[in-house]
């Protein structure tokens, strides 16, 4: 089996990401001991837009008087005030971003570490799904056998005991339903923002959807999660290191360099990496928190890998 060199660049790129999006978990943890879910999004989109802003006003001064890398689409299609626009990035904001984010981060504070990793393994199944459906993309043999490769992989880390599991107590099940609501939204995000990328940049796409999200959550904070000066004033350190965290790399970089993979990427493609979450949350918490790393953590590890590299070298797409 002969792998390409973009193929190998591709794979780097999905492990760089995944690596980025893993230390979310533990950031949201923290930024919500010390603020409400929907306020570490807003702080969290605001940190990101303004950290993407200047490379966007590089770009913008960069392409100036030259042909834009969207080819044929014309200035008067790019327009912000163009209805089809204005509806794509509202519909990003609402239905996506701020619903992945905040709902992240108060279904993790209300259910259970192995809970939310479990309902998190139905992110590439839901994009595959919504993939085919709004995309028309095809969910080939190659594909379906890398999701399921992946997935083994990840039921051999997460080594869960099914017998204790409790997705349907009570006392956890709004906390469950959050993060499912989460995982859609996300996987909405991964095929939907594929149709704002036909006319616009990664950078534009992502500082444009960033700051309607902020404007999306003002109202949302003024009726669930008021802020004077003194609470902010109040904020610990570690809880702006969280915010931080997540601003720049979860949101940040790694969305920047998600957005260019999905551009020469399917979506169902992409997204089968995401099984390597749990596997990079396992290696961080042991550089963070001293946790210990067991034998079958490793092999879950490289089985998830492994699915990754068989989508992203054998499917046609990919090459």
């Amino acid at each position: 089996m002969r792998i390409s060199r973009r193929a190998i660049i591709d794979v780097g790129l999905l492990i760089l990401v995944n690596i980025m999006w893993a230390a979310q978990y533990a950031a949201y943890k923290t930024a919500t001991e010390g603020m409400g879910p929907i306020t570490v999004s807003a702080w969290t989109f605001l940190f990101a837009a303004l950290v993407l802003l200047p490379f966007l006003m590089r770009e913008r001064q960069r392409r100036q008087g030259l042909l834009h890398s969207t080819g044929s689409v014309t200035p008067s299609e790019r327009s912000l005030l163009r209805k089809r626009n204005l509806i794509g990035f509202f519909v990003l904001g609402v239905l996506a971003l701020m619903p992945a984010s905040a709902f992240l981060a108060w279904g993790i504070d209300r259910s259970t570490a192995s809970n939310a990793s479990l309902i998190y393994l139905t992110v590439p199944i839901i994009t595959a799904v919504l993939a085919s459906i709004i995309l028309e993309e095809k969910m080939t043999l190659v594909r379906w056998a890398s999701l399921f490769v992946a997935l083994t992989g990840v039921l051999i880390l997460s080594d869960v005991d099914w017998r204790h599991l409790q997705l349907t107590n009570t006392k956890f099940l709004l906390g469950n339903i959050l993060v499912m609501v989460a995982c859609t939204s996300s996987s909405f995000y991964n095929v939907y923002c594929k149709e704002l990328l036909r006319r616009f940049t990664v950078l534009e796409v992502l500082v444009f959807g960033y700051l309607l999200a902020v404007v999306v959550s003002l109202p949302f904070l003024v009726w669930a999660e008021p802020i004077s000066w003194a609470e902010v004033r109040s904020y610990r350190l570690s809880t702006w290191l969280a915010v931080l965290v997540l601003s720049v790399f979860s949101w940040g970089l790694a969305m920047v360099l998600w957005a260019i993979l999905l551009k020469r990427l399917d979506v169902s493609q992409a997204s089968v990496s995401i099984y390597l979450l749990p596997f990079f949350g396992v290696i961080i918490s042991v550089l963070t928190l001293k946790e210990k790393i067991t034998p079958t953590m490793v092999v879950g590890g490289l089985v998830t890998l492994a699915g990754t590299i068989l989508i992203t070298s054998l499917d046609p797409s990919s090459s």
